[in-house]
């Protein structure tokens, strides 16, 4: 499942893992002084969370060197970001809240979050988005599709795509899922897993889509676009 975890970290860690999850996918890797610009903490803050998350095997870290996520750190890191993109978008889209706002209020949820909240917050989501014209009963109608298995296991659990994302917005790559020849072509166009991409829109008819990753500007097919999973920034 998307939000299921196996280890507990505190609010301030799992801020630190991002740090590094978001300066890692857009450079290769994060220094301590990336880290510590971005969260506006001290030096010595940030030397004692990195032995910590070294300790619990989540980051690669020696003093003076570039700072990594190990396989659990990204996949730990991945989950954070994923709540938070889900959070930001259920009071964006359904509450209506300014993007700000929602931003801020997401930063504060991502760390208290439980799993299966996590769930269903996500399967409400693809149920409006399946449903734009919706105006009301919202929760009744979830409660009664979710029970009958009417939204079908794959798409409540299911994580967000590149084809999901909105113009502007960047996401980090989980995961291609999909095989053969697709794979190795997305692979070999750079969007592999830990990659940093950004939608930069779509034609008029929505296909295709158009990206930016690592500094190239991409034309993808929206088949080529729902299998490559992101977590949102």
């Amino acid at each position: 499942m998307v939000f299921e975890s196996t280890k507990t970290l505190s609010a301030s860690l799992e801020d630190y893992l991002q740090a590094i999850f978001w300066t890692a996918a857009a450079k290769g890797a994060a220094r301590a002084k990336d880290i510590a610009r971005q969260l506006g903490v001290k030096a010595s803050s940030v030397t004692g969370a990195l032995q910590t998350l070294a300790e619990k095997k989540f980051v690669h870290y020696q003093p003076y060197e570039a700072i990594t996520l190990t396989a659990e750190g990204f996949d730990e890191a991945a989950r954070v970001a994923q709540r938070h993109f889900v959070v930001r978008e259920f009071f964006v889209t359904v509450l209506g809240l300014d993007e700000a706002v929602a931003e801020e209020e997401a930063c504060r949820m991502e760390h208290c979050l439980g799993d299966d909240i996590a769930e269903r917050l996500a399967t409400l989501m693809e149920f409006v988005k399946a449903h734009p014209d919706m105006e009301s009963g919202v929760s009744q109608l979830l409660a009664e599709r979710y029970r009958s298995a009417e939204i079908p296991a794959q798409v409540r659990r299911g994580p967000v795509t590149v084809a999901d994302l909105r113009s502007g917005q960047k996401a980090v790559i989980v995961a291609v899922r999909s095989g053969g020849a697709l794979a190795r072509r997305l692979v070999d166009m750079g969007l592999g897993r830990g990659a940093l991409v950004e939608v930069e829109g779509a034609a008029p008819t929505g296909d295709p889509i158009r990206v930016k990753i690592r500094g190239y500007q991409l034309a993808l097919r929206r088949t080529e676009a729902a299998a490559i999973s992101v977590v949102g920034k």
